[in-house]
This record gives structure tokens, C-alpha cells and sequence, in this order.
């Protein structure tokens, strides 16, 4: 096993039962090697109108997956920030890891900020796994269509 500190990053939405980042990281690093990360972002939760129930139930949602994985023997921070950005950076400062494990995020803005961003904000490197929540490949925002042909979605 490599002695490395891995961080993994689990985002809101993918509180999976075997997460891939998760299991990702176990074959390389044993448990204590690696630290779970969720990030409660105050300005995720203020940038669109959330009915207050659903984020209650996500929270809680969150919460409960946490607990579940320090019964599985992981160590999980936890943390309540401003944006996900800081509590990141904070986890990264206090974690100290040499790199950090996450899924794609579903929404096309997040998977990009992942992709091209968060390792610069975090002076670590970051392995941004395919997302396994879809039954379809991930969506290209720009098709490219073939010479001689033109993308066509629906007639509206």
C-alpha cells in the first residue's frame, strides 16, 4: 500500500453505497490513509431558490452517509463553509493529502470547475472520476456533427 494521504470527495448528490472514488482510492491506500470529505456550501444552498424541506432532507441525507462511513471505519470530515472551495481548501490544510479522488459532477458547471479549477485552488492534484449515475455517457453541451450532417435535438 502506498503511505500517501489521499482525500475523496463526495459530493451531495452522490451518497452512494460503494462509491466508486471510494473504492477507487482502496486499492490503492488502506482505510487510514484516506480521509472522506462532504462540504455543506452556504452560497450552493443561496445561488438557486431550494425549498427549505429539501435542503433539510439533503443535510440530513448528508449527515447520514457520514455517520454510515465512520461505522465502515473511515474517517470523515465533515465541514460546514462558505463555498465548497473553502471547506476544501480547509480540509487540504488540515488533511495535508497528496492528492485528491472525487466523481464528476453531474452538472455540466461543477464537472468543469473539477476538471479545469479545483486542483489550482487546492495546490494538490485532483483525479476526477467518470460519474456513475447515468445510464448514458456524459453529455456534450457542444455535438459536433458529422461533415455534411447538422445536430438536430426536437422542433420546438
Amino acid at each position: 500500500m502506498d503511505e500517501e494521504r489521499l482525500s475523496v470527495w463526495i459530493l451531495g448528490d452522490q451518497l452512494l453505497a460503494g462509491h466508486p472514488a471510494l473504492a477507487a482510492a482502496l486499492t490503492t491506500h488502506a482505510k487510514d490513509r484516506v480521509r472522506v470529505v462532504l462540504v455543506e456550501s452556504r452560497q450552493r444552498t443561496a445561488r438557486l431558490s431550494y425549498q427549505r424541506k429539501k435542503l433539510v432532507l439533503l443535510f440530513s441525507a448528508m449527515r447520514h452517509y457520514a455517520a454510515e462511513l465512520r461505522q465502515q471505519g473511515y474517517t470523515v470530515d465533515y465541514r460546514q463553509a462558505p463555498t465548497f472551495v473553502q471547506g476544501l481548501v480547509e480540509h487540504t490544510a488540515d488533511w495535508r493529502p497528496n492528492r485528491l479522488l472525487t466523481m464528476a459532477a453531474s452538472e455540466y458547471r461543477s464537472r468543469r470547475f473539477q476538471q479545469e479549477q479545483l486542483a489550482g485552488a487546492l495546490g494538490v492534484p485532483v483525479t476526477v472520476l467518470p460519474n456513475q449515475q447515468f445510464l448514458v455517457a456524459r453529455y456534450d453541451p457542444y455535438p459536433r456533427a458529422e461533415p455534411g450532417k447538422r445536430v438536430l435535438q426536437e422542433h420546438f
